[in-house]
């Protein structure tokens, strides 16, 4: 009996132990071998002219168990890791990729992962697109290459990326190699911002992205115009604030404090190249670059071989290197142009990079103005101006007005002030010549005294002259600043608003209309408000010759209004009205004829 008990606890024991391996390997069942890859095909060669297709499909990776050695490791930054073997992943051929939307076309080559064509559609004259990206040797890097902190080419910048296309409108670039692992993807929003996040591990141990040098490639007359060399420079924003280096000011590679930098661009006149960063900047470093020139244009550039002799090089632009932190650098970029209305609603900071100056109170409404008119009553910006003109002298009627009245009565008033100066013309001086200054100050209070019982101003006349001085120094900002305005024609042969005129047509008419609206004004019974009247349409036609033809045209504009303003003002007098000054005259006429 007991020998039959311990056979069935043996068997219970048996079975229970059974039961248990059973659970155990449903629950946690082994792992599957690993089996070994195969070698993906290579992407087919793609000329460097050619893009690739969005349908396309996209490059896959060769890949390969390859162990880094010294002589390899050379070729990039020295990296303090060990040696470690990682799977090769290289194209076989260079290629580009063109993203693309509405308003721009951007253009890379897997060499790299490199922007080496950033185009906005129908921006420029007649349409016609503009090129963001500076000409240059095909051997110089391009916009977001793999450089060193000192300018350095590395290595890692010459090796063919793989290419995949998660979307159609973004790209990855992947590499692993003997200098490492780097990937870089880019991809085009809908508003024309390109977003980019690179990362490298192993190998580089020390890499930035370039940005730069320059923008665009100016025709040669605008890029040597020493009004917009100033605005060639590299700016720098955190938040509100923004702080810039221009171009013609530095001649030695400075680093900037990226600690609180949020973003950091290069910009000239009229656009703007900027990476808002999502990854915080380490370091930001701005080298200076010599411009190489054809007859036509701006055509590349060249790092002189002793930075101090940038300046004397001639003209040059700056180049932007951003050191990412913890072997990643990832933002969003702005190309395009400086737009204050755009730029804003990105609300990043980026409209800082248009400068008003201290008329940007009146600049900024400026420009809100002609843009509504723009978009809602005439396509065009020079008839934007004339009517932009016309309002403002309708709001500054009453303030003209009351001008008027007070210099007729000025006029009436110029007897009896000329008999009150004649009255103590002997008494000014005394017996040795010298001026009696209690006399002068006498006749001084009762020519004031008889201002005000009759409620007249002397300086009523130059009052309007006053109040239009601000207006005119904020359309020569705005003019000087606003993009829209930049190849807008107006009529005939006036092709560029913020452009001079060619053949000094529009300062010429706009000199004979203040020459004509001056005659028109009652004559100044102060002697030195008679040369200040008489020689400003002189000095303003002289200055009109340099002025952009926008603002020439803003100021002809209010001559005209001003002249006919005049006319009517002289025909309500002749009527009786202003104190009926020619009523008794005519009246005395017919009573003679009579």
């Amino acid at each position: 009996m007991a020998e039959n008990l311990d056979n069935r606890r043996l068997f219970l024991a048996a079975l229970l132990s059974l039961a248990v391996l059973m659970v155990w390997q449903w629950l946690l069942p082994p792992k599957p071998p690993v089996e070994p890859l195969e070698a993906s095909p290579i992407s087919s060669p793609v000329s460097r002219a050619g893009s690739e297709s969005p349908s396309e499909p996209s490059a896959q990776p060769g890949e390969r168990p390859v162990a880094e050695d010294a002589a390899t490791a050379k070729l990039g930054a020295a990296s303090t890791q060990a040696p470690v073997e990682r799977p090769l992943v290289v194209a076989e051929s260079e290629q580009t990729v063109e993203l693309a939307t509405d308003g721009a076309r951007v253009q890379f080559t897997n060499r790299g992962g490199q922007v080496f064509s950033f185009e906005l559609l129908a921006r420029g004259a007649n349409g016609k697109s503009v090129e963001l990206v500076r000409l240059r040797d095909e051997k110089a890097p391009y916009p977001f290459a793999w450089i060193a902190p000192d300018g350095s080419p590395v290595a890692l910048n010459q090796e063919l990326f793989v290419v995949e296309r998660p979307s159609r409108r973004a790209v990855t670039f992947r590499y692993s190699g003997p200098l490492g692992a780097a990937e870089k993807t880019f991809e085009l929003l809908d508003d024309g911002r390109l977003a980019v996040d690179a990362s490298v591990t192993g190998g580089v141990a020390d890499w930035g992205l370039l940005l730069g040098p320059g923008l665009r490639n100016p025709p040669l007359a605008e890029f040597q115009d020493r009004f917009q060399k100033k605005f060639r420079r590299a700016s720098f924003g955190n938040g509100s604030a923004v702080d810039d280096l221009e171009a013609g000011k530095v001649d030695a590679p400075t680093e900037i404090a990226a600690g609180g930098l949020t973003w950091v661009g290069l910009e000239d006149k009229y656009f703007l190249t900027a990476l808002v960063a999502e990854s915080r900047f380490d370091r930001v470093m701005v080298r200076p670059v010599t411009n190489l020139t054809d007859e036509t244009q701006v055509v590349g550039y060249q790092e002189p071989a002793d930075a101090a002799a940038a300046k004397e090089d001639g003209e040059h632009d700056l180049e932007l290197i951003m050191i990412g932190a913890g072997g990643r650098l990832a933002g969003v970029s702005y190309w395009g142009p400086k737009e204050y209305v755009e730029l804003r609603r990105l609300g990043v900071g980026l409209e800082n990079t248009v400068r008003w100056g201290m008329f940007g109170f009146i600049a900024k409404p400026l420009l809100y103005g002609l843009r509504w008119l723009f978009d809602h009553v005439v396509h065009n910006y020079g008839w934007c101006i004339v009517l932009m003109t016309f309002l403002i002298k309708v709001v500054l009627f009453p303030l003209t007005h009351k001008s008027y009245v007070s210099m007729q009565k000025l006029q009436k008033l110029n007897p009896q002030m000329e008999a009150i100066r004649a009255r103590f013309r002997p008494k000014l001086r005394d017996p040795k010549g010298r001026p009696n200054i209690e006399m002068q100050r006498k006749m001084n209070e009762e020519i004031q005294a008889l201002f005000k019982s009759e409620g007249a101003s002397p300086a009523g006349g130059c009052l309007p002259m006053l109040v239009q001085m601000p207006i005119f120094f904020g359309f020569y900002q705005l003019l000087s600043q606003a993009v829209e305005l930049w190849n807008a024609p107006w009529i005939w042969w006036i092709h560029d608003l913020t452009a001079r005129d060619p053949y000094w047509v529009l300062p010429l008419i706009m000199g004979a209309t203040q020459l004509a609206q001056t005659r028109m004004m009652p004559p100044a019974t102060n002697p030195s408000q008679r040369i200040i009247m008489t020689t400003m349409p002189i000095w303003f036609t002289v200055l009109a010759f340099g002025f952009p033809s926008g603002l020439v045209l803003y100021w002809l504009t209010n001559n005209v209004l001003t002249i006919i303003q005049q006319g009517g003002y002289q025909r309500l007098k002749k009527a009786g009205f202003f104190g009926g000054e020619d009523v008794a005259p005519t009246a005395a006429k017919v009573n003679k004829k009579g």
